[in-house]
């Protein structure tokens, strides 16, 4: 078997692949997860502010309303779903380096603790503020359109850190690597992110149970706290979800390039004739 204990080197069943991405995210825990922290409580900071600031105009008038103000309620799903495309976009990039380092057995440690350098730092930025843009005006074309983005240009910021492409043609990498998958990158993106969606719709329905229940209400100063208490649910499982999200994305896009590009035998008669391994796309070289 080619490959690392970390990340092995063949087709990977769908297990299998979660096995490897979590065990991307052990290997560099400290940085991956620090840096999910720090993103999700900017995002959270301004989601939560957002809510307190307009919760009188959302908030329903009357018991059979949902909500009172479906313009400013849309708007907080908008932004959410657009932060939290561009905080996988952005965790991707060093999941990817720390990937790549399995490939390559380096030892992650040796990696910088930002593990991008300044130098790559700038096109994921870029990468990431593109796709967000993208998901945002999809996500107002009636929402369908954002998952559509998310599915085709997930992996354009690993093709980015990983190929060797310059950014033009590292961006269009990603849905490239849909067709040539016949769209199993999609659809393995799309299971990880609704599995990660689920448990936070937990948390929103359990919200919901105790609005109902009478025990925090709309017309109690509790209720701002309680929506901070959610702000604070939320930032850890977004913490864990967009480390693990970006980790999925790593392995997945070195695991679709094994399928279709055959880069475990590329890295095979690598290391057989002792040259450094060099994952760099076949159109790179």
């Amino acid at each position: 078997m080619t490959g690392s204990p970390v990340l092995p080197l063949r087709p990977l069943t769908i297990g299998e692949l979660l096995d490897a991405a979590a065990a991307v995210l052990r290997s560099r825990w400290r940085s991956l997860l620090g840096m999910a922290f720090a993103l999700a409580l900017v995002e959270q900071i301004g989601m939560t502010t957002l809510r307190l600031l307009t919760v009188d105009e959302v908030k329903p008038k009357y018991t059979d309303q949902i909500v009172d103000n479906e313009l400013l309620a849309w708007l907080w799903i908008m932004l959410g779903l657009t932060t939290e495309l561009i905080c996988i976009s952005l965790l991707s990039g060093p999941a990817t380096r720390v990937a790549v380092a399995a490939v390559r057995d380096e030892d992650p440690a040796t990696l910088p603790p930002t593990v991008l350098d300044s130098r790559q730092w700038g096109p994921v930025l870029l990468f990431s503020m593109i796709i967000g843009v993208a998901g945002l005006v999809a996500a107002v074309l009636c929402v369908l359109p954002w998952f559509m983005v998310f599915a085709l240009f997930g992996l354009s910021i690993p093709a980015l850190v990983a190929d060797g492409l310059p950014p033009d043609k590292a961006f269009w990498r990603s849905p490239k690597l849909f067709k040539r998958s016949s769209g199993r990158t999609a659809g393995v993106r799309l299971m990880a992110y609704f599995t990660w969606l689920i448990i936070r719709l937990v948390i929103t329905c359990g919200a919901v149970v105790l609005l109902e229940s009478g025990l925090i209400d709309f017309t109690t100063v509790l209720f701002d706290y309680f929506l901070v208490f959610l702000g604070v649910c939320y930032l850890a499982v977004n913490t864990a979800g967009y480390a693990m999200l970006a980790c999925v994305d790593a392995v997945l896009h070195i695991e679709t390039r094994v399928r279709t590009e055959g880069l475990d035998v590329v890295v095979s008669r690598m290391r057989a004739r002792g040259q450094p391994v060099d994952i760099s796309a076949p159109e790179a070289r």
